[in-house]
């Protein structure tokens, strides 16, 4: 389990036991992704709704030192108790979590479950994951996860760093690969049935069908009149494209493999649209 807290003498404490007298949010869910798939964009059209929580990475290892601080947890159990409360909006909490991190933070999947049985939960991924793990890649190489972080000249200089290198790219690939099989195996061992949501689908939606499709899911009611403009833009451009090109030539039967194995996951992705269309 994580055991980066501070100590209370470096901690508002009084604060703490104010904001514990909020209410916890009776409606809670959890998003399982893997990275690149969309998750900040998601974030932010949820915050912009006020309904869904702001369902960001708040078990991500490198962000909870400094969250923990902001929070002014000293423990795991203080700190789910104070994140429920001061992340209440309209009575509902949501997080994002990668397998990854779920097991550097927590005992173990009891552990998390336990805290978290997510009956409600959702499960995004990206249907192409070559592009997704070129993505990653990029992320890692230019340090930059969206293209709102740098200016035009900045942007420039990082594709142009840019270079291909195919063992990266399968590295990241497989990263990705193994949170999709150990999530799906989580789902399989607890008998959880998420709403399942895609990179290519979200994206080809209004953001207002988006977030709808997910309160419809938890049981909240239509969200109407939403005005959800976004300064998220994707950093992927041609070179990713080119990229992805080239790598399935270079590594056709593996990419063919990977494929076969991952269209059992696939073909359970149902439509927003159809799936909720009584209510969109």
């Amino acid at each position: 389990m994580w055991k980066g807290f501070a100590k209370e003498s470096e901690l508002d404490r009084n604060r703490f036991a104010r904001e514990m007298k909020l209410p916890a949010a009776p409606t809670q869910y959890v998003m399982f992704f893997t990275p690149r798939s969309g998750s900040s964009w998601l974030t932010d059209i949820a915050d912009r709704t006020r309904k869904l929580s702001i369902p960001g990475e708040c078990f991500n290892p490198n962000f909870m030192p400094n969250m923990t601080r902001a929070l002014n947890a000293t423990n795991m159990d203080e700190y789910i108790d104070i994140l429920v409360r001061r992340r209440n909006t309209s009575g509902v909490f949501g997080f994002q979590i990668t397998y990854h991190q779920l097991n550097a933070v927590f005992r173990n999947r009891e552990d998390f479950l336990e805290r978290f049985p997510s009956e409600k939960c959702f499960w995004l991924i990206r249907e192409d994951i070559l592009l997704q793990a070129i993505s990653l890649y990029k992320m890692q190489k230019t340090q930059l996860g969206h293209a709102s972080q740098a200016s035009a000249a900045e942007l420039e200089a990082k594709e142009k760093s840019f270079t291909y290198n195919a063992g990266q790219i399968k590295r990241w690939l497989e990263h990705i690969r193994h949170a999709e099989v150990d999530t799906e195996k989580l789902f399989a061992d607890y008998d959880l049935s998420p709403f399942r949501m895609s990179y290519e689908q979200n994206t080809s939606l209004r953001p207002a069908k988006v977030v709808n499709a997910m309160g419809h899911y938890l049981g909240l009611e239509h969200m109407t009149g939403l005005k959800l403009n976004t300064a998220h833009r994707k950093i992927g451009t041609t070179t990713n494209d080119v990229y992805a090109a080239r790598f399935r030539e270079e590594m056709g039967d593996y990419m063919k493999r990977v494929e076969e194995d991952r269209a059992p996951m696939l073909a359970k992705i149902k439509h927003i649209v159809q799936r909720d269309a009584a209510t969109l």
